[in-house]
């Protein structure tokens, strides 16, 4: 018989026929009564009907993949069940259908969170039931402290710095994961991998075994709490772990079994490159292995509650596991870590571990991560959606990380880091590191390419002060390398397209984020914009000649992602210039520089025209000779790779967020980009023009996977797209799509799933909390937001350090605004500025069943205002290979000695120039003169105490007086090398 607060639950594996007909979806147990009636209007976990049909037109399974289906069976209390039957009811007889059925049971639900603890919604396993060849997260479960020096994990295998928690895969005899230890980890993402594991085992058998697969203990997901304050599991030998952490250690608790054989500690790392002592009073140790990117060594300290009877190289396994054996049942380990050195990890411990207890610990954890938590308060969420907010928050909270130390006490801090971004000096020992150590505070950890989107933006407005903090952290890297890193791993790695650390950081300083050194800041974007580095593991790919030919060619992988994502940093950095141009603490000469600058990028980002193919109606890559690479016969944009980052042509169709209405122009008006996304959501994605892939990747059968045609949600560069409706007029398909995606691809978060692709530092998790909000960052590197529609009757946003407001939505149960106010004024249009927002008391959403006209007469801003396609930067001078200064590289360059003359083929009034610094030092002093007659001279510019910042830098400069010449010269105070030089109009 039924009780009230019954459940029936189940896991369904449809799989995917060969016809694509997702036949096997349209599939649910459903119940039957003793009096052989169904459970009527039934609705599962998350509001999707229950019944077969219902459950397949919801597209809420995913094909080959296990689902969880939970359905409140209260509204049948008091009746009885006769039987679960499984029901099979595609809407089209014919296909074939296949699938799996498993864990079918009915009972009580467990009970859900008060409220009163936000960590407790947080299950940091979600998205680790994942794999390289199927992302629904591919995360981590981490104990940690916000952005902190750490992280904790439990490991089934530990010999790997790739995936090293798989409770779904590589099972035991007797088909049930196996723990082989809890870790250490800095793993910012396993594509990139893990560094200096530190891996700490209990073992309950007579011998400390080392060998990991000997040692691993059976355990379950039952027997497991994972929260962001906490880790524990009693595994299946009867040994109970449990840990806590602090910023940069841990507190561990092991009890074990009355009667076991043997109770040690196992001291382990994946390699050899690793070493652990006692010294009767402490352990000591050192690890230095995984992903190789500015990696140095990591050393340890730590303190047992009670000392070991002995302490010695494990048996079996590898040479340098070493054992801790005990004659207790209790042992508690403090334990803190360094890039340092033995003796900063020592510090470490006092600071934060010694003299508090494991529950002390535990608290402190806690208290900050619901401070962190509580920026979104939303009241009428269900429970799954109360489990993705806090998760997806907990997510954008590990990253990115501190790289930071205090040698210095709580009320003095001394703050020093190990820099992973300069070279090494001399050898690492086993008490110190060979890293230069610096003072002050360094950051680590974000992928720009990912996060730029929404990671950044997140903390901007739900953290603010903090990111000052991150920002100049990343900035930090710029300081002692050059650069800061597009992939922080921590230190510098070639990998992803793009610096959008450039428009992440303007973004934030457009939104008032109190940027310690702004200028600093800009200047490390300024760099990634204007120099072509030597390194590519730096700076900007292709663009020696890019830079002059206004696109990177096809000469570079990628290369239209390397110049999208480049047009849209340039577009951020031109609006930070002339913000910082306007600050009277900036020095006068280098707000003029600012004022030029930001003039060129302006112009520059507008440079997405270039590689428009009208022939195609699609980006495309174009050749150094300036020709399309593919004919319109051999151009498909559905082929994957190529001139494309882990995507296709139709998810670069409208990589233009800066500038949307020109986008729009492209096809032809705000109707064409309608059209253009009407074509993309119902182009399916079949996952099989796999391109210059030389396999189907992963991000293909994701993108397939997601079941809105072209649309790669599953990925990064198709984020934004659902929002561009917003400039084709109409909005309300944006709000009907992003309701979709908030309702169907963020599911199976209680199994370990919960994201539709990879989870990459908190990028996947912000763009579910502004979504639900109502909100999106769409034209990051200007400060204001696309308007959705809410998620919820209503939410309180209280940023951690600003004021709060609420965003209400009357019949939250519909996607589509009706109305919106802002403290009761129309807002007409579906964008919000940050400064109202945030100086607003209360947004509230009228939401209906039927799209509406709202937001319909009005185009959101963006950088083209009218009808006309953009007109990008032209250099009047003709390309010359003969000549260093005007061959369009800056790897070739020529001195100039004293003056330099050309002529164009026909009078022109160029507005800017360009001159690019040779390997030398650049000129200081200069004028640019021209003329109509190659007799008389006019003075077009004039400069002095002029400075290049860095080698092969290139400088814009305005013509303020421009006319019509045929004849130029460029004359120096002495002579002088330049790589360039270009006169654009």
């Amino acid at each position: 018989m039924v009780a009230a607060g019954d459940r029936l639950r189940y896991k369904i594996y449809p799989e995917l026929d060969a016809g694509l007909s997702y036949a096997a979806t349209y599939a649910a147990v459903e119940v039957v009564f003793a009096d052989g009636t169904r459970l009527d209007g039934a609705r599962d976990q998350y509001g999707q009907p229950a019944d077969a049909a219902g459950q397949g037109a919801a597209k809420i399974l995913y094909a080959d993949q296990w689902n969880d289906v939970q359905i409140d069976l209260t509204a049948a209390a008091g009746r009885t069940i006769a039987e679960l039957v499984l029901v099979v009811d595609a809407p089209d007889a014919g296909h074939e259908f296949a699938g799996w059925i498993d864990d079918v049971e009915v009972g009580p639900a467990p009970p859900e969170p008060d409220g009163s603890d936000l960590a407790a919604y947080v299950d940091t396993r979600r998205g680790t039931n994942a794999s390289h060849d199927f992302s629904r997260g591919n995360t981590l479960p981490i104990t940690a402290w916000p952005n902190g020096f750490n992280f904790l994990t439990p490991v089934t295998n530990a010999s790997t710095h790739r995936w090293p928690y798989e409770y779904h895969r590589a099972n035991n005899a007797d088909n049930r994961p196996e723990l082989q230890g809890l870790t250490f980890s800095h793993q910012p993402s396993p594509w990139m991998g893990d560094r200096d594991q530190l891996t700490i085992m209990p073992v309950a058998a007579a011998e400390p075994l080392g060998d990991p697969a000997e040692r691993a203990a059976a355990f379950s997901h039952d027997d497991e709490i994972a929260r962001p304050d906490v880790y524990a599991v009693r595994l299946a030998n009867g040994v109970h772990a449990e840990l806590a952490p602090t910023d940069h250690g841990a507190i561990f608790r092991f009890t074990f079994p009355a009667d076991a054989p043997g109770r040690h500690l196992v001291f382990d790392t994946i390699d050899e490159n690793g070493a652990f002592e006692y010294d009767g009073n402490a352990l000591t140790g050192w690890v230095e292995n995984g992903s190789e990117f500015g990696r140095t060594r990591m050393y340890c300290y730590g303190l047992f509650s009670t000392a070991p009877a002995a302490f010695g190289a494990a048996h079996g396994g590898r040479a340098n596991a070493r054992a801790a054996s005990f004659g207790v049942p209790d042992v508690t380990l403090r334990i803190a870590t360094s890039f340092i050195g033995v003796d900063q990890a020592r510090h470490n411990l006092a600071l934060e571990l010694e003299g508090r207890t494991f529950d002390e610990i535990r608290a402190a954890a806690n208290a900050i991560w619901n401070e962190r938590l509580q920026v979104i308060r939303p009241e009428g969420a269900t429970p799954p959606q109360l489990r993705t907010v806090y998760g997806n928050l907990y997510r954008l909270n590990l990253y990115p990380n501190s790289h930071f130390e205090n040698a210095g006490t709580p009320d003095v801090p001394d703050y020093r880091y190990a820099s992973p971004v300069l070279p090494t000096e001399g050898t690492a020992t086993a008490r110190e590191t060979n890293a230069v150590v610096k003072p002050g505070k360094m950051y680590v950890n974000s992928g720009f390419w990912d996060t730029y989107r929404t990671a950044w933006p997140a903390y901007a407005l739900f953290y603010p002060s903090l990111t000052a903090e991150f920002v100049d952290g990343f900035v930090q890297q710029y300081r002692d390398g050059g650069w800061i890193a597009r992939w922080s791993s921590p230190g510098y790695a070639d990998c992803m397209t793009g610096t959008s650390s450039d428009v992440s950081f303007a973004d934030a300083y457009l939104k008032d984020v109190a940027l310690p050194d702004p200028l600093a800041t800009y200047d490390a974007g300024l760099r990634n914009a204007t120099v072509a580095p030597a390194a590519t593991e730096v700076g900007r790919k292709g663009v020696e000649t890019g830079f002059f030919a206004g696109y990177v060619s096809t000469d570079t992988e990628e290369s239209v992602s390397w110049s999208l994502e480049a047009y849209l940093n340039d577009f951020g950095l031109a609006a930070m210039a002339t913000r910082l141009a306007a600050d009277p603490s900036v020095p006068a000469e280098r707000r003029a520089e600012l004022l030029e600058e930001a003039e060129y990028l302006r112009r520059r980002s507008l440079n997405y025209v270039l590689l428009f193919d009208k022939s195609v109606n699609f980006f495309q890559g174009r050749r150094p000779d300036g020709t399309f690479a593919k004919s319109p016969a051999d151009f498909d944009p559905e082929e994957w790779g190529g001139d494309f980052t882990e995507t296709d042509g139709w998810n670069f169709a409208f990589h233009v967020a800066h500038d949307p209405r020109g986008l729009a122009n492209l096809y032809g008006g705000p109707r064409g980009l309608g059209a253009k996304l009407d074509a993309f959501f119902s182009t399916p994605e079949l996952a099989v023009k796999k391109g210059t892939y030389s396999i189907v990747i992963h991000e293909m059968v994701e993108a397939q996977a997601v079941r809105m045609g072209q649309f790669g949600f599953s990925n990064q560069p198709a984020h934004h797209i659902a929002w561009m409706y917003n400039y084709a007029g109409t909005p309300s398909k944006t709000q009907a799509i992003v309701r979709e995606v908030l309702d169907r691809l963020y599911v199976g978060e209680q199994i370990g799933q919960g994201y539709p692709g990879d989870e990459d530092n908190g990028e996947m998790s912000a763009w579910y909390l502004f979504a639900a909000l109502g909100l999106y960052p769409l034209r990051v590197g200007a400060p204001e937001y696309a308007i959705g529609s809410p998620l919820f009757p209503r939410a309180v946003v209280a940023p951690l350090g600003g004021r709060p407001f609420t965003i209400t939505a009357a019949n939250p149960e519909h996607p589509y605004v009706q109305e919106l106010q802002v403290d009761g004024k129309q807002l007409p249009v579906a964008s919000i500025t940050h400064a109202d927002l945030t100086a607003a008391t209360q947004l509230d959403f009228t939401l209906g069943a039927e799209p509406s006209d709202w937001a319909t007469l009005e185009l959101p801003p963006a950088l083209t205002t009218g009808d006309a396609v953009a007109s990008p930067l032209v250099d009047l001078i003709p390309t010359d290979p003969d000549n260093p200064l005007f061959d369009d590289t800056s790897a070739t360059e020529a001195t100039v000695d004293q003056a330099v003359e050309w002529s164009l083929a026909a009078p022109a009034a160029p507005t800017l120039y360009t001159l690019t610094s040779g390997s030398a030092a650049g000129p200081s002093s200069w004028r640019l003169e021209a003329s109509t007659d190659g007799t008389t001279w006019t003075v077009l510019d004039e400069r002095a105490d002029q400075s290049f910042r860095w080698p092969r830098q290139l400088r814009p400069f305005t013509i303020k007086n421009p006319g019509q010449y045929q004849h130029y010269r460029l004359t120096t105070a002495t002579p002088t090398t330049l790589a360039q030089l270009e006169l654009l109009h």
